[in-house]
Order: C-alpha cells, then structure tokens, then sequence
C-alpha cells in the first residue's frame, strides 16, 4: 500500500473505557492495533479510577506505542457512561468504536463494518458477538446465528431478544461517525451505570439516525458466565442490578409516552423487556447464590433494597418445587 492509498482509508479512533481490567486490558489494546484496512489509528483508554495494575499496563502501552494510544484518567470514577464520553471527546478519527476492557476486536472488524456502513450509507452500524469464556480463554461452541444480512435497526429491535440470533442487542458495541458526537447527538447518558448503551441507542434512533447491523460476528464478548467453564467472567466488575435497569427501561417508556412518541405496539414491547428484567434479576441472584459467589451476591444484595425479597422469592420457589429458574 502506498502512502497515498493509506490516506484515502478511514481514519478510526477505539475508545477503551477501563476500570480494574489489569488483567486483560492489552488483550483489547494489542487486537485493536492489530487492526487492518484503515487508515490512520488512534487508541484512546481512559482509566476509571482504578484500583489494580491498569494505570501501569496503561502506561505501558503508552510507552510501546505513543504515536497511537491517547491515554486518559478520570478525576473520579465516572462508570462506562462517562470515562466513553470523556474518551470520544479526546477521539480524532473519522468513525469511532467503542470496545469494553475485557472484549476484543476480530482482526478485520474495523474495516469490514465501515465499508458496509459507507456503501449502506449509515452513520452507525454494529455486528453480532463472537461469546468468549473469558475464564476458559476460548471461544463458546455455541454462537449466534449469523446469516450476513444487513439490516436497518428500530426501537423495538433493542428492547426484545433478537428473533434470528438470540441477542440481547443492547450490547452491541457499534462503529459510528465522530460528525454525531461532535452534533452532541452521540453522548451516554452521564450518571448511568446500568443498560447505558440501549438508553443511547433509543436516544439515537429516536433522532432519525441510520443505525444498521450487519450479521457477522467480529467482536469478541466476554459472557458473564462462560458456558465452557461454568464460572463468571474474571473480567466483570460491573455491580449487576436488573430492577435498576427495570426501572430505567419504565421511565423512559414513560417520557416517550408523555412526548407523545410511543405507539401501544411499543408500549407493549417495553412492558414485555420490563418483566423480563425483573425475573433476569431473581435469576441473576440465584445464580450468584448457587455458585457461591459471595462477593457478587453481597454486591447485589447491597445494590438495591428489592434484591433481598427477590432472592427470598426465589428460595421459596426452588424450595416448592416450582420449575423456570436456573438448577
């Protein structure tokens, strides 16, 4: 490639939000500069106040490649929301993707999804996820389906499990143009530490922005639990609280609805995603408490004063007899 090629390629700024992800921090960076088929990278990681080796393997990084990691630490922890916003802020690329700590990027991925969304004409788009045992180190046998189409997304698309793969498509991690963060229409929503990324997502779309997905899978998703080994993901420091996200998902079909923008097929559609989210947090609870997870189960049971009932209700159930829940 000449020099003239490779400034006709897209320049891409990953942003790389990190909080306690010593341990797998430049797993993320190393497969985002691994990165082929674009232009110019920039890789900017913004540390969350953390409390293990991540400001020292930031740092390294850093040292290793200077003239494409941007390195960031917050002031005070600002939870995913922020520490992304911050990072997009400092991004100078022409898209830019957001990728988790303990995530990975397919090699490719970068220059596949772009080219889709320039000849689609999109301004975000978005794969489905490779499941990744982040503590077997080894990629799930099984994985959504995936049969190449393009799709455009809407509301409703985010708010139940996707009919083809399965997904719960609030955890897509999309490529978008920095010409939306810059108009401020791309922002997370400062203070939300739960289900931030769908809050967006609705946001944007509400906005009339082409939001499409492509359905192949290059982006390497941690699984809370991993299917090989049984075991929660090393990598998850996110305090779990579904009634939370419950309880967000209720306010904004409530200001939807107030704004008058919110049709009864779609009102259906967040009261079927509310209930589901209120049996996931008596699922997530029993799961905790059967692999005697105290840390996460202590995490949870301080997180909200409902989860202690839940967890009951649970007990009470299994101790019935009553089937639906996780053995």
């Amino acid at each position: 490639m000449t020099a003239a090629d490779a400034t006709d390629l897209p320049a891409v700024s990953v942003v790389i939000p990190a909080y306690n992800a010593g341990r797998y921090l430049e797993r993320a960076v190393e497969s985002a500069l691994a990165q082929t088929g674009i232009g110019c990278l920039q890789v900017v990681i913004v540390d969350d106040c953390s409390t293990d080796a991540t400001a020292k393997v930031i740092a390294e990084c850093a040292a290793r490649y200077p003239d494409q990691i941007t390195a960031l630490s917050n002031p005070q922890n600002m939870g995913p929301a922020g520490s992304r916003n911050r990072g997009i802020a400092a991004a100078t690329g022409d898209w830019i993707a957001v990728l988790d700590a303990d995530d990975a990027l397919a090699p490719g991925r970068l220059a596949r999804l772009i080219g889709v969304a320039e000849a689609e004409g999109v301004d975000v788009i978005a794969d489905l996820l490779v499941f990744f045992d982040l503590a077997a180190n080894a990629v799930e046998e099984a994985q959504p389906a995936c049969s190449g189409a393009v799709q455009r997304l809407v509301i409703e698309d985010f708010l139940r499990p996707d009919a083809e793969s399965g997904l719960d498509l609030g955890l897509l991690k999309p490529v978008f143009r920095r010409d939306l963060a810059q108009r401020r229409v791309w922002r997370y929503p400062d203070g939300v530490r739960h289900a931030e990324d769908l809050a967006l997502y609705v946001s944007v779309l509400r906005k009339g922005v082409d939001f499409a997905l492509l359905r192949e899978a290059h982006y390497l998703f941690s699984t809370r639990v991993g299917a090989r080994s049984g075991r929660f993901s090393p990598g998850s420091v996110t305090a779990v609280n579904y009634n939370s996200v419950a309880d967000q998902t209720e306010a904004l079909r409530d200001e939807m609805r107030q704004a008058g923008d919110i049709s009864p097929g779609l009102a259906q559609v967040f009261e079927d995603r509310i209930v589901r989210l209120r049996r996931q947090n008596r699922i997530y609870g029993w799961t905790v408490l059967r692999k005697g997870e105290v840390r996460r189960l202590m995490s949870w049971l301080r997180a909200d004063t409902r989860n202690r009932q839940d967890l009951f209700a649970v007990i009470g159930q299994k101790l019935r007899g009553r089937r639906g829940l996780p053995e």
